[in-house]
């Protein structure tokens, strides 16, 4: 089991490390083997550098990559769809990472704002096989790939007959899943503690019995907005029609849901060991390097007898 934290060559995670040495040194003091990356352009001064480039990341550092998922996707060109995603994957082919993430999921704008969904979970399944499958094929890759839950439709780990649907459709050989913990407690917005959510997170597994051998991977935070979507949702809050306005007002909606902050009840070692994954990643999203630290340390230390 390998345990890693999240991180995104973007301008807001490289500036906190002054070199690959402090990022390093930074992970390695909590007892973490490397990164999970999401490989995004950043601005270096006047000019846009490739993830590539990114002079903080060397190679053995980066044991997973998170791919850059369209949120909205089902209608697009499929040639724009597989030249975006293979950029990613090829980048984690050349970085040596061991496993790729990849949402299942499909929302519009106007779905993620009105929580009034379009498609079936089946719906989304069957199109994303049909995407991933076109994606792998003829491909030699050597990564994991595996499939993330979001509370969106497609992949939420409410069935395990989707669940199985999905993987039984998927022909890459190194196939798998992501659970993350924080999305899956969106799928219920009546759970108002992180006990009631591990409750939830267990019983899904006693439905998932037979396939937690094919989680390969864990997503480790919380984030009970419950009462947040509920109160959003009698608001009756309407899109933007300029579109950058409406691209900052569905972003600030998605993280007021999707806060990624420590997962840190009691039991929370058990639900991991239950799953004996490949691979936890302790997912925050944080505004600078000290709180990052801070959020790292209540999540490990809810951890501690498995990280050693």
């Amino acid at each position: 089991m390998k345990f890693l934290m999240n991180f995104t060559t973007s301008d807001d995670d490289i500036r906190r490390y002054s070199s690959a040495w402090d990022l390093r040194e930074y992970y390695q003091k909590y007892g973490l083997s490397g990164l999970e990356v999401m490989p995004l352009s950043y601005q270096d001064g006047n000019i846009w550098r490739q993830p590539g480039q990114c002079p903080i990341i060397e190679p053995d550092m980066v044991k997973g990559v998170h791919a850059c998922c369209i949120t909205d996707w089902m209608g697009l060109d499929w040639t724009y769809l597989l030249e975006h995603y293979w950029k990613d994957l090829d980048y984690a082919q050349a970085m040596g990472a061991e496993y790729v993430v990849f949402h299942v999921s499909q929302a519009s704008d106007e779905e993620l704002y009105t929580w009034q969904t379009r498609h079936t979970d089946e719906e989304v399944i069957d199109a994303s096989c049909a995407l991933i499958n076109e994606l792998l094929k003829g491909r030699e890759y050597s990564f994991w790939f595996l499939m993330e839950n979001q509370w969106w439709p497609g992949l939420t780990y409410r069935s395990s007959d989707c669940t199985r649907r999905l993987l039984d459709g998927i022909h890459y050989e190194k196939k798998g899943l992501i659970l993350d913990t924080g999305h899956f407690m969106h799928t219920d917005l009546e759970l108002a503690t992180q006990e009631e959510a591990l409750f939830s997170l267990n019983a899904m597994l006693d439905d998932h019995r037979e396939l937690i051998p094919c989680i390969k991977g864990v997503h480790v935070h919380q984030s009970l907005t419950g009462s947040y979507v509920k109160n959003w949702l009698k608001e009756g809050n309407i899109l933007p029609e300029d579109p950058e306005e409406r691209f900052c007002k569905v972003y600030e909606h998605i993280f007021a849901i999707d806060r990624h902050e420590p997962f840190t009840v009691s039991g929370v070692e058990d639900f991991i060991k239950r799953i004996d994954p490949l691979y936890v990643t302790f997912e925050y999203i944080t505004r600078g390097r000290e709180e990052h630290a801070s959020y790292l340390e209540k999540g490990i230390s809810a951890c501690s007898s498995l990280i050693g």
